[in-house]
């Protein structure tokens, strides 16, 4: 594993560890997360021979990180900021490794998993997105979490800036996989399941794979799925 921080954005790469190349997977982690928790998924992702970024997020590990990841308060403030930020750095990434969108392959857990659809909703025609317990429409979800936390319900601008990341509202080609867990109660699966209705008829790449009694936790079998996607395309 190599740590870059002398970049554009401070990143860290994973190098394939098998000749043949398969592509490169920029991988988002979870709200309040760190890099370094996701290091045993990378080199596992490294292992079947892909070439693995994991990029620091804003507000996380040396990038002016947070004390109390999970105060409502602070979720609320900062949750989209750190989605949408990412997403505009996803521009910046894409320069800073200097290869074309169709090499790269966007995958997220949870917030992560917000940030890997927006990316590849902005560089549409990329090798492919993995979605694991997070969500491809923003809106949607942002209403059911206010429903859900007795919260007021969105301002006119809060609408318009979510609608202008939002993937469910735009065109997309590239291949899809979402990955959650049924019983999920912190990215209800029904957010996914809205993105689905949405755009199933006209995205003809999309496979969404259910697991039963999965809270949100990323378990064996879904690796294993996510393997199988991959191997099935790259």
């Amino acid at each position: 594993m190599n740590l870059l921080t002398d970049s554009t954005l401070p990143i860290r790469i994973f190098p394939a560890q098998r000749k043949d190349y398969r592509k490169i997977i920029c991988l988002y982690h979870g709200w309040g997360s760190s890099v370094t928790k996701y290091e045993e998924f990378a080199r596992m992702l490294s292992e079947q021979g892909f070439t693995v970024i994991v990029p620091e997020l804003h507000l996380h590990d040396c990038r002016n990180a947070l004390g109390a990841y999970f105060d409502q308060g602070i979720v609320e403030r900062h949750f989209w900021e750190v989605v949408f930020q990412s997403i505009e750095e996803s521009s910046t990434l894409v320069q800073q490794l200097n290869v074309p969108r169709e090499d790269i392959i966007w995958l997220g857990v949870s917030m992560g998993g917000f940030i890997a659809s927006g990316a590849a909703a902005k560089h549409d025609g990329s090798a492919g997105v993995i979605n694991i317990n997070g969500s491809g429409s923003f809106l949607f979800s942002e209403q059911l979490f206010r429903r859900r936390d007795k919260r007021d319900d969105l301002t006119a601008e809060e609408e318009r800036h979510l609608r202008a990341y939002d993937p469910v509202l735009q065109e997309q080609s590239t291949p899809t996989l979402f990955v959650h867990g049924q019983r999920d109660a912190v990215i209800p699966i029904e957010t996914q399941e809205h993105y689905v209705r949405q755009v199933g008829e006209i995205h003809h790449d999309l496979t969404f794979l259910k697991h039963p009694s999965i809270n949100h936790t990323v378990s064996d079998q879904m690796i294993a799925d996510i393997f199988i996607w991959l191997n099935d395309r790259f």
